[in-house]
């Protein structure tokens, strides 16, 4: 039988205590399209096999998790494989870490999962790039400017902009703006830009994007100022940026890097 979502979010307290995931947060990410659920309540892995366009599938390793009290049993060793048996019929030729777009629990391993990271290495994954994270006051405001109103997302003009320029954050957006959480900019009629927060993970900001005509012109610090009003109403000091592109902005408002991931694929 299948592990619940509460279920699971007790063995991931369990063995990441200080991660705090909720079982919201692991409904959202684990039981989505395309998912299945490997394992019992002493140790579970969550794997995620798409079609791609050209008729071959990718996949990830979304989340392995394994109790403490039976850890150092060989339960993750056989929960790779087969989560890599899965996915290699399936016709995957690869398995990549987290990165699973757009129900991903990390954008990697983090590095201060020192035996996570040994214990991947040790089955077989090999690193190929990084990702991180990074932390926000959420006391940060910005105005907008004279012709652009930012507010909370009740229509469809996020998602069209998503779906016209920013395709692979469609799926996250739509669900933002569902659950109340999505900022939209607008000059006139017109979305020129979104931003949501708590899509993925509770208190995690992203996605979050401007018209690629409109940007350098103040909207993109506007949206972030308005996701963080939000979650400051909702009783978060600070937040989580998450998957960062350009670090820079973000740094100008005063974010700094929190968690930094490791990117890693398992050859099938």
């Amino acid at each position: 039988m299948t592990l619940a979502p509460d279920g699971l979010a007790r063995l991931v307290s369990a063995a990441l205590p200080d991660e705090g995931l909720t079982s919201a947060d692991v409904e959202v990410c684990c039981y989505g399209p395309d998912t299945a659920i490997l394992g019992d309540e002493h140790g579970t892995a969550v794997l995620t096999v798409k079609r791609s366009g050209n008729d071959l599938a990718v996949a990830w390793l979304v989340l392995l998790a394994v109790h403490p009290d039976c850890q150092r049993e060989g339960r993750g060793r056989a929960l790779v494989a087969a989560c890599a048996a899965k996915a290699r019929a399936a016709g995957a030729v690869d398995l990549h870490l987290g990165t699973a777009v757009p129900r991903y629990v990390w954008p990697g391993v983090d590095f201060r999962f020192t035996a996570a990271l040994a214990f991947f290495e040790a089955v077989g994954f090999e690193p190929y790039g990084a990702a991180c994270n990074m932390a926000i006051p959420t006391s940060f405001r910005a105005d907008s400017s004279a012709d652009v109103v930012v507010d909370r997302e009740n229509g469809d003009g996020a998602t069209a902009l998503a779906s016209r320029s920013f395709p692979h954050w469609r799926d996250e957006v739509e669900r933002g703006t569902a659950a109340g959480n999505c900022y939209a900019a607008r000059s006139g009629v017109a979305t020129i830009g979104f931003a949501c927060h708590s899509v993925n993970r509770a208190g995690w900001i992203g996605p979050m994007a401007t018209d690629p005509e409109r940007q350098r012109a103040g909207v993109g610090r506007s949206l972030l100022g308005a996701v963080c009003a939000s979650l400051s109403d909702a009783g978060h000091a600070e937040a989580d940026i998450a998957w960062v592109g350009p670090v820079g902005f973000y740094a100008k408002a005063g974010a700094v890097v929190s968690r930094v991931f490791r990117n890693a694929k398992l050859t099938l």
